[in-house]
Formats: C-alpha cells, structure tokens, sequence
C-alpha cells in the first residue's frame, strides 16, 4: 500500500498515512453493512455475489485499515426515554481544545462531538429525557468548564437518518 507523509495533529509531527485502495466490490461490502451491520459472512457474500472467504478477506483488510472502524446498531432514542435532544455549539479557548474535548465527551447525554471552523470551535449532539435535564447539561456542565466562552443551543424538532 503506498503512503503520503502528512501532519499529525495530536504530535504535530510528520507520519505517514496510508492510501487506501478501494474498489466497487469494496463499497458493496462497505454499503451493504452500512444498510444491515448484523449480516453474516453468508448473507454478506450472497448480497455482494462473491464467495464466503473473498468476503470474509475483505471485510478483515477493511477492518485492518481502519476503513470499517465498528459495526453499530441505529436505536431510536424516545423509546430509550431520551426524547429530547439539542445541538449545542460551543466557542471555547483555542488553546486547551483537546482538552475541552475530552471533558465534554464526559458529559452524561452527549452523543457526539465535533470540531468545527467558523463562529463556533465545537458542535455537542446532547440527548435527555427532559429540557430540564439539557438546561442541566447547559448550565451546569458545559457553561461552567473554564475555557466555555459561550455557546448556542438549537433543539432539534424532528430527526431523519439518510
């Protein structure tokens, strides 16, 4: 497999990532997962039309190379009891970023986290049962982390997976 040198972010030092060769039977292995991550080997390689082992082959290359990074299940979160959930971007310090990640991601009811370029540094998915529990998660978690120089809360309405 043949690499680029590119810049570490976490070490700020060079290494070397690896360009991943992907072909179509590649991203029919990669969509039919996507679609139902609980197929066996057998229906896999039935759905793609190749054999077993070229399935089981590719799925651990793909494994390997960090293409396929875990296998998931899609929950629907009301049913959980967490019916209410809200996007909360977050303009924080520049300077202690990994660690305002690592203390949010933390937080009971956040989902997911990214950083991001523009008005604000970092986007938080929170789930909960109640707005009061995000009023919680707000004020009391993510407003009082030294570094929080303000954030913005959207709750979301209604939600679609494409």
């Amino acid at each position: 497999m043949r690499t680029l040198p590119a810049q570490n972010v976490e070490s700020n030092g060079p290494t070397e990532l690896p360009i991943r060769q992907i072909d179509d039977l590649d991203r029919a292995i990669i969509d039919a997962l996507v679609a139902d991550s609980r197929l066996s080997l057998t229906d896999l390689a039935n759905t793609v039309n190749l054999s077993r082992s070229t399935v089981h082959g590719r799925v651990q290359r793909l494994r390997d190379e960090h293409v396929i990074t875990g296998f998931t299940a899609t929950v629907d979160h009301a049913a959980l009891g967490l019916g209410v959930a809200a996007l909360v971007l977050i303009d924080i310090d520049q300077h202690d970023w990994r660690v305002m990640r690592d203390r949010l991601v933390e937080i009971p009811g956040v989902e997911y986290l990214a950083m991001c370029a523009g008005r604000f540094d970092l986007f938080v998915l929170v789930r909960a049962d109640s707005i009061a529990s995000i009023r919680d998660v707000l004020l009391d978690r993510i407003q009082r982390i030294d570094g929080v120089r303000s954030t913005e809360t959207v709750f979301i309405l209604d939600e679609v997976h494409a």
